[in-house]
């Protein structure tokens, strides 16, 4: 009896991995990201590179989202599995896992998760993104076209090369809006409180020494600094110019009087919150003033436009 559970077990799991393989060699390509999710660039630490290294090593062929796609991947977006990476809660060390989706969404297959407990970003991500390729190591792939996939028309519309980066960045910097703008809320909130310190200060003639709760304890001569900086920006010659918002296709063109064109905002999906296309950047309104926001590696700048919209 216990002889003949562990057969039909057997059977089972090699129906299953059957199954698994049978479904993967249908289709034709590995389409990899230009980042994910737990990533704040394009290939931070390599990790994107390192994963179309790995499929390619096992026989795929593996393109970057970014690249100009075979015809017949544009004709048919279905053709392709695309490759992302899960990171998983961890304490102590780190998780991801890489899932396999077809054009749909669905996952066709998913790696075994895998884990690093290296400190250093740029080496446990990379372990951990090898240690999880691992599941993929036997697959034995071989394209094997399937009439169900390659019948298929693609469900989204040929793209150029200039749009799907775009998408791409649309995706990356949509990430980076909600922190940014509570950076500015903060921002301008500390700046109120530091003219208001200023004012009572000179009025009583006396020495001052605040601090403002919040995330963490701001000294005023700090605040006076930040305040200061942010009012020299507002002098700028964007600021003092007038400039123009041209509507175009999910978004404006932001030129000057010379018809210029010194920005590409494109909708974010929040209200007077817009992306600066080829720029870590976004443009919003506050307080009736619009409001441009650059991230870099020292922080955060921001410059008050004198915009107006058509």
């Amino acid at each position: 009896m216990k002889s003949i559970l562990t057969l039909c077990a057997f059977l089972i799991l090699f129906n299953f991995k059957g199954v698994s393989q049978e479904s993967v060699n249908a289709y034709k390509y590995v389409i990899v990201p230009t980042s994910y999710n737990f990533l704040n660039e394009p290939d931070q630490y390599q990790i994107n590179s390192l994963t179309k290294f790995l499929f390619e090593k096992q026989g795929f062929k593996t393109l970057m989202a970014d690249e100009v796609f075979p015809e017949d991947l544009n004709n048919n977006r279905c053709l392709g599995l695309y490759a992302d990476v899960e990171k998983h809660k961890a304490f102590l060390n780190t998780k991801l896992q890489i899932h396999l989706k077809d054009c749909n969404n669905k996952v066709v297959k998913s790696s075994e998760i895998g884990q690093s407990r290296e400190k250093d970003f740029s080496k446990v991500y990379n372990l951990a993104i090898r240690d999880a390729f691992k599941s993929f190591e036997n697959l034995n792939y071989t394209y094997q076209p399937s009439s169900q996939i390659t019948s298929k028309a693609t469900s989204l519309p040929s793209q150029n090369v200039e749009s799907s980066q775009a998408q791409e960045e649309i995706d990356r910097l949509k990430r980076e809006v909600e922190a940014l703008k509570e950076t500015q809320l903060r921002t301008a909130e500390a700046e109120k409180q530091a003219e208001a310190a200023k004012e009572s200060a000179m009025r009583d003639k006396e020495p001052v020494n605040i601090e403002i709760k919040g995330d963490k304890t701001v000294q005023k001569e700090a605040q006076i600094v930040l305040a200061e900086t942010l009012k020299k920006e507002a002098k700028s010659d964007e600021s003092i110019q007038t400039l123009f918002a041209n509507p175009v296709e999910n978004g404006y063109t932001i030129i000057d009087a010379s018809s210029k064109v010194l920005y590409h905002l494109v909708f974010s999906g929040k209200e007077d919150v817009y992306i600066v296309k080829g720029q870590d950047a976004i443009v919003y309104k506050m307080n009736n003033s619009w409001i441009v926001s650059k991230a870099s590696d020292s922080g955060v700048s921001m410059k008050t436009l004198n915009v107006k919209f058509n």
